[in-house]
C-alpha cells in the first residue's frame, strides 16, 4: 500500500519506505496520519557513505528530517553524532551522542523551550543507545516516540521500556514479514489518580 508518506519517502529517497529497504512508512501513515505536530526529532540524519547501500546513490544526509517536515508541516530538529550544516528551511540539527545522557541533556537545552511532540530513534541502532536514549529523552516526548531498526530478538527488551514510566504505553510493536527487524512505538499516555 502506498500511503501519502510513503509518497513523501520516495521523493526524498527515504529507507523508511518500501520502494527503498524498510515498510515503515505504510505503519508510520497509520499511526500518525491524523496528528498535528509542531515538531519532530529525529536521531540520526545520516549521510550517503551509510545510507547509499540502503537507497541509491541519489541519497542527500538528512532525507527523513525532510520526509517529517513535509508530512506534518512542521519544524523538525536532527541529532546527531556528526555535524550536518542542512540549510533546510524548518530543520535544524545538533551534535549529540546518544550513549551519553549528559550529551543528550545538553542537546535537549539548545532546543528548549520547544519539546518534541514526536521523538524518532533512528541512530546506532544499537540496544544500550536506544535504552539510554529512551530513559533520558521520553521525558521531553509530548506524544509519541519510535525506536526504529529493531532487531526482532531484542523487541521484548525493549517492549519492557514501558514500564519504567507511568505515562508511558506501547501503542505499536512491528516485525516486518521479509526482514528480520522492526520498531516500537510508545506514547505518552495522562495518569489519573
Amino acid at each position: 500500500m502506498t500511503t501519502h508518506l510513503c509518497k513523501i519517502a520516495e521523493q526524498y529517497i527515504v529507507d523508511k519506505c518500501p520502494k527503498y529497504n524498510h515498510s515503515y512508512t505504510p505503519e508510520y501513515d497509520e499511526l500518525l496520519k491524523n496528528r498535528e505536530y509542531n515538531c519532530v526529532l529525529e536521531i540520526g540524519v545520516g549521510y550517503p557513505e551509510l545510507m547509499e547501500k540502503y537507497t541509491n546513490h541519489e541519497y542527500q544526509s538528512g532525507a527523513s528530517l525532510k520526509m517529517w517536515r513535509d508530512y506534518f508541516g512542521c519544524n523538525v530538529i536532527g541529532l546527531d553524532i556528526k555535524e550536518f550544516n542542512l540549510n533546510e528551511p524548518n530543520i535544524q540539527t545538533i551534535v549529540a551522542d546518544q550513549s551519553n545522557p549528559q550529551s543528550l541533556e545538553k542537546a535537549m537545552k539548545q532546543v528548549f523551550p520547544t519539546l518534541p511532540d514526536l521523538i524518532v530513534d533512528d541512530g546506532s541502532h544499537l540496544i544500550d543507545h536506544q535504552i539510554i536514549t529512551f530513559k533520558t529523552l521520553w521525558k521531553y516526548c509530548r506524544d509519541i516516540y519510535i525506536i526504529e531498526d529493531i532487531d526482532r530478538k531484542n523487541m521484548a527488551t525493549l517492549y519492557l521500556l514501558e514500564d519504567l514510566f507511568p505515562n508511558c504505553k506501547v501503542i505499536k510493536a512491528y516485525i516486518s514479514d521479509n526482514e528480520n527487524q522492526g520498531f516500537i512505538a510508545f506514547e505518552k499516555v495522562s495518569i489519573l489518580n
